[in-house]
């Protein structure tokens, strides 16, 4: 039988890739999307304009423009962090046989976790709804279900559900956790 006719076949989802190592297996996920490209520009432009801005308010004495501007420059300076991180960071979800560990490298992000194994009692994806007056977006999350009946947000910020989905399967794979529905959760 081929891999396509085996109903438990999942293909691996874009920006996704599963890696044995030798006490673990991991699955990595790599950040850059489209978005990257669109702060590179949208940074770019915001930060020259503050650079700007607080060039003129400083030469002409308003301290309280300098001041109010000082506020969306460190939110430009965020920018390129942020756009930075899209472009190289990585975040790998590693089971081993004792822990399973959330990481996201090589620029510090926060999210870090490590449950214990034997804590992890169900994996589930959530999707995230956000409305604002011009638009609705829509991100997925990967939450478990301790022994303590306690949720813990995995990983968030998926704009795949594909990728939640393929990552709840194999997580609960790896550990030999069956599959039960939780309430809230997202099913495609």
């Amino acid at each position: 039988m081929a891999a396509s006719d085996n109903p438990a076949f999942t293909p691996l989802p874009q920006n996704l890739e599963l890696v044995v190592e030798y006490d673990a297996i991991v699955i990595r996920r790599t950040w850059k999307s489209a978005l990257a490209y669109f702060l590179i520009v949208f940074a770019l432009f915001w930060n020259i304009f503050m650079v700007v801005w607080t060039s003129i308010a400083i030469s002409n004495g308003v301290w309280i423009m300098a001041a109010f501007g000082s506020i969306h420059a460190t939110v430009g300076i965020f920018l390129i962090y942020y756009t930075i991180a899209l472009f190289v960071n990585k975040t790998d979800i590693r089971i081993d046989t004792y822990n399973l560990s959330v990481n996201h490298y090589p620029l510090p992000w926060k999210g870090k976790l490590q449950i214990p194994v034997e804590n992890v009692q169900q994996v589930y994806c959530k999707e995230k709804i956000t409305r604002n007056k011009n638009n609705t977006s829509i991100t997925y999350e990967v939450h478990c279900i301790d022994r303590n009946n306690k949720q813990k947000k995995l990983l968030s910020g998926l704009t795949d559900s594909s990728q939640a989905q393929f990552i709840e399967a194999e997580v609960e794979k790896i550990l030999g956790v069956k599959d039960r529905p939780v309430s809230g959760e997202f099913k495609k």
